[in-house]
């Protein structure tokens, strides 16, 4: 068992804290235009920050000041954060996808992403890389357990599919796209295109 340190403790409480997206989607938003609308202003502001942290000395000093303990190496050394990537495959699933696709997909990101991470650091079975298939089955169970509680639409063993094909790209990342940009829009067209042909 290895212990995960504090920094991506709370890195990964924080990603989990973005369920609230999915949720205010599912529960007060409703709408895909008004949450059209959130999410390109979020995308946004977290955009201009990521571009004028790099620009401003004072204020790029005050973003480490705040999120050092909570930021990759990358990240720190002016690489676009992960909750910009977060935002923008939050944006384009809602935009391309239905809402009874759009919110199990964003439940894949931010719940299942987060357990397998969790999990996989913790308990590091069955190395993939840096990653273990302990930690993806983690994620597989608790994104599931969620999506299908919040679902009203989708036959079940959709829900299930869109969570393998998540956590098989959290897996398996791709590294020229971030995958709090590919998790929950490749999961979202795997249930699409699977409820299609049922």
């Amino acid at each position: 068992m290895k212990k995960v340190s504090m920094a991506e403790l709370n890195r990964k409480i924080i990603h989990l804290g973005s369920v609230l997206i999915p949720i205010s989607y599912l529960w007060y938003v409703k709408e895909q235009n008004k949450m059209i609308l959130i999410l390109i202003c979020l995308s946004m502001l977290s955009i201009a920050i990521d571009y004028l942290r790099n620009k401003l000395n004072i204020l790029n000093s005050l973003f480490k000041y705040f999120f050092t303990k909570m930021l990759r190496k990358s990240e720190l050394d002016g690489k676009t954060t992960g909750a910009t990537w977060l935002l923008l495959g939050s944006l384009l699933t809602v935009i391309f996808f239905p809402i009874y696709i759009a919110v199990p997909s964003l439940i894949y990101l931010t719940v299942g992403d987060s357990f397998a991470a969790l999990v996989g650091k913790n308990f590091p079975y069955g190395r993939v890389g840096n990653k273990s298939i302990t930690g993806t089955l983690t994620g597989i169970i608790f994104s599931s357990i969620v999506a299908l509680k919040l679902n009203k639409v989708l036959p079940f063993e959709l829900i299930i599919l869109g969570s393998v094909v998540a956590m098989l790209i959290e897996l398996f990342p791709h590294h020229t796209l971030n995958d709090n940009l590919t998790i929950p829009v490749l999961s979202a067209f795997s249930i699409q295109m699977a409820f299609y042909f049922l």
